[in-house]
């Protein structure tokens, strides 16, 4: 009902803006819109994922902000359809610290939004690719393909991401269990989609998904598969940062509360009080579409003229008959 209702390509344009310095982002390295590009997610997230990808940036995408202009759903209904496209990988707000020209500095709020679902570790490297800098006191941040482990020493060497991924695909689908030396053989492949910016998640779904009934031979298979659903290399496109400010430095922080991930922990871009109360209003069938009833109908069209000649004949008093002599 709510997807079907929703006029959303009609109200886009007219939506609230943010605060100027506030509001949403999209992220970098996004793919072309698609019409099938949030067909994976339930169709009232689809609904307001589609809607937020065609706002500009700047625009408030809060809960509250979007029930309002989505009038099928209250607020607890959108609050719960931002906390899905959050474990979606849709969705990620963060604390900005920017320098202005005059010397003025100052944090901001901004939500980037994907329309490309990310995974944590995709998300968490965008971070601090756009500040610039890792926290005070950390390692700079590894390389897609680096390794996931330090040699012990006399040991074997360590074993790169890729091949970590390749050697878990036996845990996830007994069909595909591989060898040493298939691990080894297609460790390039799986370097080249971590390089593209594909995170590891979304890379075992790609080899685990819609398998035939009986694998004979697994390796093969999963070299068709990463050779065939390569995804596109995309240009390196860093975020600008707009005129007259400079980012200095970044942290997440939850979407629905000014927690960030220096006070509390973070479950995929959510604390976990925020998501308790989202899981409490869910229990008590809070963040269901708005009942039919109540929603808006457009007003039906009245004839003013006709209408205010009704009223007015309405108002004048009847002429009564003279009443007749008596004699």
């Amino acid at each position: 009902m709510a997807a079907a209702n929703l006029s959303a390509a009609l109200r886009a344009p007219a939506h609230p803006m943010a605060k100027a310095g506030y509001g949403k982002r999209d992220a970098p390295d996004q793919d072309p819109p698609r019409a099938d590009d949030f067909a994976g997610l339930e169709p009232r997230e689809a609904a307001v994922a589609g809607y937020i990808d065609r706002l500009p940036e700047g625009a408030a995408i809060g809960y509250k902000v979007l029930a309002e202009e989505l009038p099928d759903y209250g607020q607890q209904a959108c609050r719960s359809s931002l906390d899905l496209l959050t474990r979606s990988g849709h969705l990620r707000r963060v604390r900005v610290h920017i320098t202005l020209l005059e010397g003025q500095m100052r944090w901001v709020t901004r939500t980037y939004f994907s329309r490309t679902a990310r995974d944590a570790d995709w998300w968490a490297a965008h971070v601090r690719f756009v500040r610039g800098l890792d926290a005070p006191g950390q390692p700079p941040a590894p390389a897609a393909v680096a390794a996931v482990e330090e040699p012990e020493p006399g040991g074997r060497a360590a074993r790169s991401e890729a091949y970590a991924v390749l050697a878990g695909l036996g845990r996830r689908e007994p069909r595909l269990q591989l060898s040493e030396g298939d691990c080894v053989e297609l460790e390039h492949l799986v370097g080249e989609w971590l390089a593209r910016g594909v995170g590891r998640e979304q890379i075992t779904q790609a080899l685990t998904s819609g398998l035939p009934a009986s694998v004979h031979s697994a390796g093969p298979l999963l070299r068709k598969r990463l050779e065939t659903k390569m995804p596109p290399s995309p240009a390196p496109r860093p975020e600008k940062d707009h005129p007259g400010e400079q980012i200095v430095g970044m942290v997440m922080m939850c979407l629905f509360c000014d927690e960030d991930e220096t006070t509390t922990t973070l479950d995929h871009g959510v604390c976990s009080d925020c998501r308790a109360q989202i899981a409490r209003d869910q229990a008590a069938g809070l963040t269901g579409d708005v009942p039919e009833t109540f929603l808006a109908r457009p007003r039906a069209e009245v004839d003013v003229a006709a209408r205010m000649a009704e009223l007015r004949s309405a108002t004048v008093r009847p002429v009564l008959p003279a009443p007749r002599s008596r004699r």
